[in-house]
Order: C-alpha cells, then sequence, then structure tokens
C-alpha cells in the first residue's frame, strides 16, 4: 500500500526496527507490543512495474540505508488504511463513527473494528475523521496508539 499521512507523526518517536519479515511501506505492524505504521518498507522489499509492454521485478523500494528485514516505524499520527484491507468488520468509511476503537488481528497482520473469532487482537488506534475530510475514497484514517 502506499504510505498516507493524514496527521504528522512525530519523527524523533521514530525507529527502526527488524520485524523478522518483508514488509511495504504504510502497513499497520505490532512492534515489541506497541501499535506502529512503516514509515519505509524493509529494506529487502522490492517492487515489480509494468512498463512499456515489459514487466520489471526485483526493484529495490526499501528503507535506504536499511539491512535485512529492518523497517522504520512510526508509533503516533493518523494514517490512511484502505477500508477492504480491514479483518472481519470493516469499516465503511461514509459511516464510521468518529474516535471508533481499531484493533490489530494477530493472526492476519490486518486492522478490524471488532473482535475477529477465534482469532487474537491487539488495541491499535481510534478512527480519526474530520469534519472535511474526504470518505468517498474507501480509506480510512487511523490514529496510531489512541483508544476513545
Amino acid at each position: 500500500m502506499a504510505l498516507n499521512l493524514v496527521y504528522r507523526n512525530t519523527d524523533s518517536k521514530n525507529r527502526v526496527r527488524d520485524l523478522g519479515k518483508t514488509l511495504a511501506s504504510g502497513q499497520p505492524v505490532i512492534a515489541a507490543g506497541r501499535p506502529a505504521n512503516t514509515v519505509t518498507g524493509s529494506a529487502d522489499y522490492t517492487r515489480t512495474e509494468n512498463q512499456f509492454g515489459y514487466t520489471i521485478s526485483g526493484i529495490p523500494a526499501g528503507g535506504i540505508g536499511l539491512e535485512g528485514q529492518e523497517v522504520t516505524l512510526a508509533f503516533d499520527g493518523t494514517w490512511e488504511y484502505p477500508a477492504a484491507d480491514f479483518d472481519g468488520t470493516k469499516p465503511d468509511p461514509r459511516t464510521v463513527a468518529q474516535d471508533t476503537d481499531v484493533n490489530f488481528v494477530v493472526a492476519s497482520g490486518k486492522l478490524t473494528l471488532a473482535a475477529v473469532a477465534g482469532t487474537t487482537v491487539v488495541p491499535f488506534g481510534k478512527i480519526d475523521l474530520t469534519k472535511d475530510y474526504d470518505r468517498s475514497r474507501g480509506l480510512v484514517p487511523v490514529q496510531i496508539g489512541e483508544r476513545a
């Protein structure tokens, strides 16, 4: 997913961590028990592009200066996530209420508004919609680490 920052995170709180897996930027994660968003892709993250009838794969797209599966993490701020990528109960950006609690589903690595049967969820944040937020794009702003 593309990195979509709505309200600025505190850069001095960002940290580099090795989460033991390849990640793109803009992914919700739990790191050392805390909710976070990947600001960069992991050092080993690559992408594929189709240009002029050719497919180019293996294009490095991770964070510069990182090694292996290190990734830069933000532990605060408000970030957009696609509603379609939520697990279990998916928010409708047109009707979801401000300050609704958001959880992280450990098994799938996705966000949800409610518990998902048979899985462990961790508190992640809350819906952070402003009055003039464009709700028609299918994206849901989530303030990391805050709860209603």
